[in-house]
């Protein structure tokens, strides 16, 4: 069995998802949480500067998107055939778009455009996003099961983390009611839960 070591900050961030699809997966591995005295001294010996980045076995994976689905890949958390495969990847490519209006919100320094940034994330962009990713949900066994086939996969988990990680930036409108069934599906995921009981309360 490869041993595998991610390395990142002390911070849920790009990680996490990775962090949950271990934990989905059943699998050991080293969580390396540098603070950023740290990571300026390793920064140089990290391929593209840049973290996340999964080590396998002494071999380097950068990128959060190649991380989370060579994990997915690895441990059976993409579906079952190329169409299955394609919904996950359609789900991943709504989230990176959804994510811009996120992260523009972190990087913004003007606390003015910041509350208007903020305030068209909850009165637009998460009513947009949740109404999306409610009809996708419903084309997979009428919206009661998952994204995807008959079981958890990258999809759900990252949707889970999305929605997690951005009620700690904006307040979160209601989930429509297919979609509040799979967060709390995922959220209770015995080993989803099991992770989340032991958590370290991390910064977002």
């Amino acid at each position: 069995m490869p041993a595998y070591k991610l390395m990142y900050f002390e911070a849920k961030g790009r990680a996490e998802v990775i962090r949950l699809s271990f934990a989905v997966a059943g699998q050991s591995f080293e969580d390396k949480r540098y603070s950023i005295e740290e990571w300026y001294k390793v920064k140089q010996a990290i391929p593209q500067h840049q973290l996340p980045c999964l080590q396998v076995d002494g071999r380097f994976i950068p990128q959060s998107g190649a991380i989370m689905r060579y994990i997915a890949r690895e441990f059976g958390l993409h579906g079952d055939n190329n169409d299955e495969n394609t919904r996950v990847d359609v789900i991943l490519g709504a989230s990176d778009d959804f994510l811009k209006n996120v992260m523009s919100w972190y990087y913004e320094k003007d606390e003015t455009k910041k509350e208007e940034i903020n305030k068209n994330l909850e009165e637009t962009k998460l009513p947009q996003f949740f109404s999306l990713l409610e009809s996708i949900l419903k084309e997979n066994d009428d919206g009661d099961g998952y994204f995807v086939g008959k079981k958890i996969s990258l999809a759900d988990i990252l949707i889970y983390d999305i929605t997690d990680q951005t009620s700690s930036v904006a307040k979160l409108p209601a989930f429509p009611p297919k979609l509040a069934g799979l967060i709390d599906r995922v959220k209770n995921y015995s080993k989803i839960k099991e992770y989340l009981a032991k958590r370290e309360k991390l910064t977002q």
